[in-house]
């Protein structure tokens, strides 16, 4: 069943409106949508349940209540998933939480990112490579620091569709190729 992307967009739009844009409640919802998100994948049964059409609204919405008693879900996360159940787009529920994910990054105009590098690298230089990589994109930079022994040395950093290579191991494959087209 091909997911209603309109639908799946307003529900996060939704959400995201009635949630105060705070890191804590941010985190909260995110991690209640990723444990919705994961059951819906990975449970067959219970995606069954929520997308059978023989069931009732009700019968689903008790389903739901429990859900949301066990695991402690927000408020807003159970109104989303009643609202989605209700209008028969459960399906919704397999990217939910990825959805969200992008809304908050595009919201707070932020995007994740990761340097790679040889050895470890101290604070003073990975705040002027995230302040060169913000200046490039013109959006709030959040960077994973990574250790790979095997690219000999430089750093790699990429951040959402910026990818620069100044390791090592990029600069002798390249020069190796360049020996070898002659």
């Amino acid at each position: 069943m091909k997911i209603d992307k309109k639908v799946l967009k307003r529900v996060v739009k939704v959400l995201l409106n009635k949630i105060p844009k705070e890191e804590t409640a941010l985190i909260k919802v995110s991690d209640d949508l990723a444990l919705i998100q994961e059951l819906y994948r990975k449970e067959k049964s219970f995606r069954n349940f929520i997308l059978n059409p023989q069931l009732s609204f009700e019968e689903k919405e008790k389903l739901i209540k429990i859900l949301s008693e066990k695991a402690g879900l927000d408020k807003n996360v159970v109104e989303a998933l009643k609202y989605a159940v209700k209008i028969n787009k459960g399906n919704i529920l397999r990217e939910i939480s990825d959805q969200f994910m992008f809304e908050v990054e595009k919201f707070f105009a932020t995007v994740k990112g990761e340097v790679i590098t040889a050895y470890p690298i101290d604070e003073n230089l990975l705040e002027q490579i995230k302040k060169a990589v913000e200046g490039k994109l013109g959006k709030k930079v959040e960077f994973e620091v990574r250790q790979d022994p095997s690219i000999i040395g430089g750093v790699v950093v990429k951040a959402g569709s910026y990818v620069l290579d100044s390791s090592v191991k990029t600069y002798l494959r390249k020069l190796e190729q360049q020996l070898t087209s002659y």
